[in-house]
């Protein structure tokens, strides 16, 4: 939908870059000569939509043109209109916010060829119109704002930025040289690793310090993202890394798995096109989580015992049990028989 100027400095703007003849003109005689020598005889084209943050619009407005070289790349002209009495100090920021969007919305116009359009964007050039009576003084470049010596400004130049890729088969030392911030790093690194057992999560917990603030946040997200893991790996890691606390820790994990396997069955009705796949799934998960408990806390015997109870049970019921499984002291109390 057209956005009508309710600025007079707005409106009288927009009536001048209207006509494609007239913007023309006013590129070329404003922009810098190493860009106006460069700009081919077509007329810049307009483009639609409008970038400035919705509560500046009082005092902002904005156009934006696609002008061609001539060597036939395009090439983007943002103008920013200036409604206030003096210069805004906030302007070099405000700019790289919407060269930001101009380019997102240039690259993310339609799917098909999205990766190619960010890997060759056309150059920007910000042109400021300003009509206030103090002189503008104000940097030219967000450079000039960046308080820091030239080592650090080099690297901010040309609006580069740092990688670091978390790979599974680097060196133990190149994660981290603190054990915590190692042991995060690994299991980051070793998320997508469809191969992983039970001596590589006991070498992953061994960086962790037994009773660490992330000790349990780095249990859930294994159990949650690490889906080639089984669970008796995952107990028997922590009974050799965490020998005093390994049954306490596997019963906080036991929400986790459920969550789990409620996904995959949810995935799986997905792609089997079942509309009960989420409850199926889900209800099977917890048939499964609940029978290992049983099994973990009274033995094989009572896991054979209660499957024909537990396997055709309902959602509810397998809820119920599992809440009961924590305080049990007998097979019987889980299904309140005792």
């Amino acid at each position: 939908m057209t956005r009508h100027p309710t600025n007079p400095h707005d409106a009288l703007i927009k009536a001048l870059l209207d006509a494609p003849e007239r913007a023309a003109v006013v590129l070329r005689e404003n922009l810098p000569p190493p860009v106006r020598e460069r700009l081919s005889d077509a007329l810049p084209k307009p483009l639609p939509g409008s970038y400035v943050d919705p509560h500046l619009q009082e005092t902002h407005s904005d156009r934006l043109f696609e002008a061609q070289m001539h060597d036939g790349r395009p090439v983007f002209v943002y103008v920013l209109i200036e409604h206030k009495s003096e210069p805004d100090a906030g302007t070099p920021v405000q700019l790289l916010g919407y060269l930001q969007r101009v380019w997102q919305r240039h690259a993310e116009q339609k799917r098909d060829g999205r990766a190619a359009r960010y890997r060759r964007l056309p150059p920007i050039i910000p042109l400021v119109i300003y009509n206030g009576q103090p002189s503008w003084t104000v940097p030219l470049s967000l450079l000039e704002c960046i308080d820091a010596d030239e080592p650090l400004l080099e690297l901010q130049r040309d609006f580069g930025y740092q990688v670091r890729h978390l790979r599974p088969d680097e060196p133990s030392a190149s994660y981290s040289q603190d054990p915590a911030i190692r042991a995060v790093f690994r299991a980051l690194a070793w998320a997508f690793v469809e191969d992983l057992g039970r001596e590589d999560l006991i070498r992953l917990l061994r960086d962790l310090p037994p009773g660490h603030p992330l000790e349990k946040p780095l249990l859930v997200y294994i159990a949650r993202v690490y889906g080639s893991v089984e669970e008796a790996d995952v107990r028997q890691a922590l009974e050799q890394t965490r020998p005093g606390r390994a049954e306490e820790l596997v019963m906080t994990l036991a929400e986790q798995w459920l969550k789990r396997g409620e996904e995959r069955g949810i995935q799986r009705g997905r792609e089997e096109g079942r509309q009960e796949g989420r409850q199926e799934g889900r209800r099977q998960a917890a048939a499964q989580t609940l029978l290992r408990l049983i099994e973990r806390k009274f033995g094989r015997e009572a896991r054979e015992a209660s499957r024909a109870r537990v396997e055709p049970a309902t959602v509810g019921e397998l809820e119920m049990w599992l809440d009961r499984i924590l305080d049990a002291e007998c097979v019987e109390d889980v299904f309140g028989t005792g």
